[in-house]
Formats: structure tokens, sequence, C-alpha cells
């Protein structure tokens, strides 16, 4: 079966809206955080920059990824993402504005929707994180059931 890899990521991480974000900074931590993506799978959180998962980032932007629906059964089909690329703050009002319309859309509840991009960054009290994949493995059993999964460098 010939299929855009690209696009069935793209969908896929559309489907979901929780990933383990793995980093480290002299020793490992993992971290589950929300997210929403864009058009190139750059991945977007939100967290406040005191946690743990924050501060590695500060001394080592290398970040790790994983991305699966829980209630899958243990058996075929099964379908997940393992990626691992860079994270850095977002600090573009544009890009920010923009993060904060999928962000409004995908994740936040009515009382807790991100507002103004100027705000938000002047408070300082949390951050917009992107991750930059650089490879990004696909599992997907119902798409490749021989190979299972297939990878995507970028």
């Amino acid at each position: 079966m010939a299929t855009d890899l690209t696009k069935e990521i793209d969908t896929y991480l559309a489907s979901q809206r929780l990933m383990a974000l793995a980093t480290y900074a002299g020793a490992p931590w993992i971290a589950n955080v929300y997210y929403v993506h864009d058009d190139h799978l750059h991945l977007y959180f939100l967290s406040k920059a005191s946690r743990e998962h924050c501060k590695a980032i500060d001394a080592n932007p290398q970040v790790a990824v994983a991305i699966a629906d829980s209630h899958q059964p243990i058996h075929s089909p099964q379908q997940g993402i393992q990626l691992h690329g860079t994270a850095a703050p977002v600090t573009d009002r544009t890009k920010l504005a923009w993060i904060f319309e999928a962000w409004n859309t995908k994740i936040a509840a009515s009382g807790e929707q991100l507002q103004n991009p100027d705000i938000f960054l002047k408070s300082g009290a949390a951050r917009i994180y992107e991750i930059t994949p650089k490879r990004i493995k696909f599992f997907n059993t119902v798409l490749w059931p021989e190979e299972q999964a297939q990878e995507l460098h970028l």
C-alpha cells in the first residue's frame, strides 16, 4: 500500500493530544504534556518554565517524544509515534497567535483559552515550546502489517 508518510503522520498527530516528552540534563526525565502540531510536523506544548523538563531543555535542547493511544489493544492494530529532535521556547508573536488558536481549538476548555501573546510573553510564568523533529518513527500495523513502522528523516 503506497502512502504519503508525512500525511499519515500528520493525520495521526491530529488524532492525539498527549505526548510523553523525554529530556536529559544530568539525568533523564520524562513528562506528559499536551500538544498541537503544524503542517511541518513541529510539535508545540505549553509548560511552566520552572518545571524540570523545561529546565532540562534550557540546558540541553535534545528531546525524545512518544505518542500513543493508551486505549489501543495490546495486539494489532497498533499505532504510535516515536521521535527525536530539538526543543526551544517560541517568542515570535505571530507564531504564538497561531499556536494559541490551535491550542484553544484542540486542548483548552472555554475558561482556559490562551489570549494575548504579548501578555503571555511578559508574564514569563509559562512558555510555549516548539519541538523540531529530526527523525520520526511511525508504527502503524494497519498500513504496514509486515514492516510495522516507517521512518521519516527531516
